[in-house]
């Protein structure tokens, strides 16, 4: 009688850490498919929802499946298969001819052409001008693109918040009386501010 009034509780109590389990790994997959809904993944965040679902009801959950399923979702909805060609092919190409690869490592100003045109605009007004610091309008500043690739590209010339020199972008109307238009180039215009 005692021992099947012990088996009866150890069935429950691994029923009950089934359901525990359950919510658990419900909890945390709800958890990612939201972040993922709420990142721009919107197919992504449901496909898991869904997919989930489908488990829970139809029979017990299979988390390698799951595991599989989301990892062709990861590798078919994103550019990472691109990506992983692209730098196979470079990496292929260094490979094969290391001399001109390892040039151009080296070589001062180098890897420009990737930078955004506003940044290689900026860069080329600093060196006409022998700007020493500048400083970037609100339009700039809150682009993180541009902020971050000019901070990384001027380097050693660093972004100052006293500085006279200003950089906006030609569709910006610069308020302050004190400045006056230096130079300009295509998207960039440079404003000494004093």
């Amino acid at each position: 009688m005692k021992f099947e009034s012990l088996k009866n509780k150890l069935a429950s109590y691994n029923l009950t850490t089934e359901k525990l389990k359950r919510l658990v790994h419900l909890f945390l997959l709800g958890a990612w498919a939201l972040a993922q809904y709420s990142l721009g993944n919107k197919f992504y965040g449901l496909f898991i929802i869904a997919f989930f679902l489908i488990l829970v009801i139809a029979r017990p959950p299979s988390f390698l499946l799951l595991a599989v399923s989301v990892l062709v979702i990861v590798l078919f909805n994103t550019p990472t298969i691109d990506t992983l060609a692209q730098l196979r092919l470079s990496n292929l190409s260094a490979g094969r001819h290391p001399r001109p690869f390892l040039t151009r490592v080296f070589s001062p100003n180098s890897g420009k052409e990737v930078l955004p045109i506003q940044v290689q605009q900026m860069l080329s007004l600093m060196q006409e001008h022998q700007i020493s610091n500048y400083q970037l309008s609100n339009q700039l500043d809150s682009d993180p693109l541009i902020k971050q690739r000019i901070i990384e590209s001027a380097w050693p010339i660093k972004m100052d918040s006293t500085s006279p020199y200003l950089f906006s972008s030609l569709e910006e109307t610069i308020t302050n009386p004190t400045c006056v238009v230096i130079d300009q180039k295509e998207d960039v215009t440079l404003a000494d501010c004093h």
